[in-house]
């Protein structure tokens, strides 16, 4: 076989799956318990994107610390979902936004006050993960309101505090709360907005360009037809976002 024929048959090699990497965060990722099958707000609008594109594929679960450690070493990988961030935005390829999240403060359905801002959390106590990022968050928002009160629990908090009468408020995931309470059949609502982030796919840099490009553009078809927006609502929107996510662009 002649150098050129070895070229050509080089240059026709496909180019390996794409190992999509994530982590056990429910309902963003998860395994369904009767099918195996990694499942999730972002995992099924990454599954719509493979099948948009036709792209070759295999999606694992695992801890986040070998999730990343794999994205950042295997020149064919992605991991989602990946907060977009100045500081992360050089280190990778970007397919956004996959969804939106941040944190949140949550009530049950019957609580009557109305949260404004950090000042009308006043005299209330406040369910939340001790030591977690979002409790040290809490710490500095409300250091010049009296009478707060963070009710911090170790391991995650229970938002099942706020009914028995040990919180007034729970603190957690725009969308892990309500995810949370529903499976323990109570029902929250959504009374402050405390951080806002866009979650994304990250693709290690070694990605070929034209592979981002085809999934970028496969995201941006399902959110304009409608199939993102048909995914959120089975995970069930969290309601009072704020305006803003309505349109899927973060704040300028």
């Amino acid at each position: 076989m002649s150098a050129v024929a070895v070229h050509a048959q080089q240059a026709r090699k496909p180019e390996p799956p794409l190992l999509l990497l994530t982590e056990p965060n429910p309902p963003v990722n998860f395994t369904d318990p009767l099918t195996g099958q990694i499942i999730g707000l972002a995992a099924d609008k990454v599954r719509l994107i493979m099948q948009e594109t036709g792209l070759a594929h295999e999606m694992r679960i695992m801890p986040w610390p070998e999730a990343q450690a794999m994205v950042d070493s295997t020149p064919n990988a992605c991991i989602f979902l990946m907060n977009l961030t100045d500081e992360r935005r050089p280190n990778y390829q970007w397919v956004v936004p996959l969804m939106e999240g941040g944190w949140a403060l949550f009530a049950p359905l019957g609580f009557q006050r109305r949260i404004n801002g950090p000042s009308d959390l006043s005299g209330l106590r406040i369910a939340v993960q001790g030591g977690a990022a979002v409790e040290k968050h809490l710490i500095e928002l409300t250091r010049d309101v009296p009478n707060v009160t963070l009710v911090a629990q170790e391991g995650a908090a229970e938002i099942g505090s706020i009914f028995n009468g040990k919180a007034d408020l729970y603190a957690g995931g725009a969308w892990a709360a309500p995810y949370q309470a529903r499976q323990v059949d109570m029902p929250v609502r959504m009374v402050m907005r405390l951080t806002r982030s866009i979650g994304a796919m990250a693709c290690n840099k070694k990605v070929p360009a034209p592979t981002i490009a085809r999934m970028q553009k496969a995201l941006d078809t399902i959110i304009a037809d409608g199939r993102a927006g048909a995914v959120e609502r089975r995970y069930s929107t969290p309601g009072s976002w704020g305006g803003w996510g309505q349109d899927r662009r973060p704040p300028s």
